[in-house]
């Protein structure tokens, strides 16, 4: 952790539960201020930074809090439209998350996700497409739908949750019984507290593998910070966690907020996880930014490759991937039974092309050797 890094913690510490900070005089604070946009957190350290200070982040805070009362502008009018027609639906992350701060506008806001029931996701698309939201794209799987109007995005989701970590019984569950959320007198759908902080705790998992930052940390240890005591994290949601397999991560996130950010509460059954673990996991966050703003993803195939295979084992992850990678098996299912002799071919000859370009594949491997561990260790696949 360098200078910059260090104060930047000390600010969100400053800024979110009251606790002293100490500046070293010779701080760098154009470089903290780089800091703070990488991990989106500007507005939130803003009332924080020294006076004399305050000026060189005046303009950024500003136009975040000016785009977040947009977003919730925005958002109102979507969810009068929605209720307008009668289409059951949650307002998930976003201001979802903004509710826990101290001040909900210090929240940096993306685009604003909303999950609707399953049976009315196609009427509440055509209702946007009806009503002047710019259809832009969907996801891969279909799972969620993105759309833009008046400069705010919104994502329409089918479903939250992907494949691997299906939480989405639960979300549906908490869908039929949400509550109704204040923020600023604009008033929104929200999940009950407890499947709301699995939404917020599987943002974190979701974006471990690429792109996880502060902001993402912030939302949870801000929920964490709001629930009514330890014996709600210990007797209600913590076992939810364990069910969706999320509780190891819980666990070290949690500490890791007691450690590095100052949180107080639900920190006492925290202390099984190990230290080591939370640190590598700070270091992971302050090396990535907020969506991996920090450092470029760059495509590694072999190191994808090692992990894949420790998780699901060589065959699997060559049928797998020869189904994915050849259309005449995914037209075909009577010839898929051979996809993984494709994919093996496949990789023989990347492998050699490899070589003659000097990639160093053994490197590659111990890399993914060490994540695959590093993400078994936080409970993870």
């Amino acid at each position: 952790m360098n200078k910059n890094e260090e104060v930047l913690l000390q600010l969100l510490k400053l800024s979110l539960f009251g606790l002293p900070a100490e500046f070293p005089d010779d701080t760098d604070w154009d470089g903290v201020l780089k800091e703070a946009k990488d991990q989106m957190v500007v507005s939130l350290i803003s009332s924080a930074v020294p006076d004399s200070e305050s000026q060189r982040l005046k303009v950024p805070s500003a136009m975040s809090k000016a785009h977040f009362m947009r977003a919730l502008y925005e958002q109102t009018k979507l969810i009068k439209l929605l209720d307008g027609e009668e289409i059951p639906f949650v307002i998930i992350k976003g201001t979802a998350a903004a509710m826990y701060y101290p001040k909900p506008v210090y929240r940096t806001m993306g685009d604003i996700d909303i999950l609707v029931a399953k049976e009315y996701f196609d009427s509440a698309f055509e209702l946007l497409k009806a009503n002047g939201y710019e259809f832009k794209h969907s996801s891969e799987d279909n799972s969620d739908f993105a759309f833009a109007k008046d400069k705010v995005l919104f994502e329409l989701h089918r479903r939250y949750s992907d494949q691997k970590n299906d939480i989405e019984e639960y979300l549906m569950n908490g869908l039929k019984n949400r509550r109704e959320v204040t923020i600023y007198d604009n008033s929104f759908p929200a999940l009950p507290e407890t499947e709301n902080g699995i939404v917020l705790l599987d943002h974190i998992r979701h974006h471990i593998f690429g792109g996880l930052g502060i902001r993402q940390i912030i939302d949870f240890m801000m929920f964490l910070n709001s629930v009514p005591d330890d014996e709600y994290f210990e007797k209600e949601f913590l076992p939810l966690c364990k069910s969706v397999k999320l509780d190891t991560l819980c666990l070290v996130v949690t500490k890791m907020c007691k450690k590095y950010f100052g949180l107080q509460k639900c920190v006492s059954l925290c202390e099984t996880a190990e230290d080591d673990i939370c640190d590598e996991l700070m270091n992971l966050l302050l090396s990535k930014g907020n969506f991996g703003r920090k450092s470029r993803y760059v495509y590694r195939p072999m190191r994808e490759l090692t992990v894949e295979i420790r998780e699901n084992g060589i065959f699997k992850t060559l049928q797998n991937a020869g189904v994915e990678n050849c259309e005449i098996f995914k037209k075909h299912r009577i010839l898929r039974p051979f996809a993984w002799i494709y994919q093996l071919f496949r990789y023989i000859t990347r492998g050699i092309k490899a070589f003659f370009v000097g990639e160093k594949l053994t490197d590659d491997i111990a890399v993914g050797k060490q994540q695959s561990a590093f993400f078994e260790r936080l409970g993870l696949k």
